[in-house]
């Protein structure tokens, strides 16, 4: 069968997905700690907009990844 490129990237973009959110989730769950602790304010105001350009970031990243592939496969 031989090795299939655009499979292995696929999965390796899904793996890739998949930690980052896990990364996330630990990292929102530490913000809303520190936020009920803290009697200053808000500790991680901007934490969505970093979440939204890193998801943003990767799919943008994965789209390049695949038109580039299936460009390369054409010819």
């Amino acid at each position: 069968m031989g090795f299939q490129r655009e499979r292995f990237l696929l999965r390796a973009i899904a793996a890739i997905f998949a930690v980052q959110f896990l990364i996330f989730l630990i990292g929102l769950a530490a913000c809303i700690e520190q936020n009920q602790r803290s009697s200053t304010g808000p500790v991680c105001s901007n934490y969505g907009e970093h979440l939204q350009r890193t998801f943003e970031t990767a799919l943008a990243t994965t789209l390049s990844l695949l038109g580039g592939s299936s460009i390369k496969a054409e010819r």
